[in-house]
């Protein structure tokens, strides 16, 4: 539930809906089942897309454990702001071999996403700390690896 006003607005079915797939998504993103895969650039801004082996596609790995932990750490963020509702699930994309989940929100420039928490009504301190941990748990991932190589 959301409040607007100091009411509380009960999410209609469709919003219900759309609710549940983005948090499917974030716990299809959370256990490696998809990963982010590509990006769709636009005027606009850009889309991410994610796919794995339920949609036909294979789950990215990177070429050294560096590049690995990046695709994680995207996932990761990525599923975070799904469940925080700052991005969506904007739909399917559909091809001969795979298919893709897409999303997006204004946070990746696209404005025009029902439903999601617009940058003005965000909480930034938040925002804010949520942005410090990812820093924190990317640096310290880093900082584990370059260790791994010394050795």
């Amino acid at each position: 539930m959301s409040q607007v006003g100091g009411e509380k607005v009960v999410p209609n079915g469709l919003e219900a809906i759309q609710y549940s797939i983005d948090f499917v998504t974030a716990i299809l993103l959370l256990t490696g089942r998809i990963t982010t895969t590509g990006i769709f650039v636009v005027p606009e801004g850009f889309y991410l897309s994610a796919t794995g082996p339920i949609l036909g596609g294979t789950v990215s790995r990177g070429k050294t454990q560096a590049l690995s932990y990046a695709f994680g750490m995207i996932n990761v963020l990525s599923a975070l702001l799904l469940i925080l509702n700052v991005i969506r699930v904007t739909g399917p994309y559909i091809t001969s071999r795979r298919a893709f989940i897409v999303f997006s929100g204004e946070l990746f420039g696209i404005k025009e996403i029902a439903g999601v928490v617009r940058m003005k009504d965000m909480n930034h301190s938040t925002a804010a700390q949520l942005g410090r941990y990812i820093r924190t748990q990317a640096l310290s991932i880093t900082d584990q690896n370059n260790d791994h190589e010394r050795r």
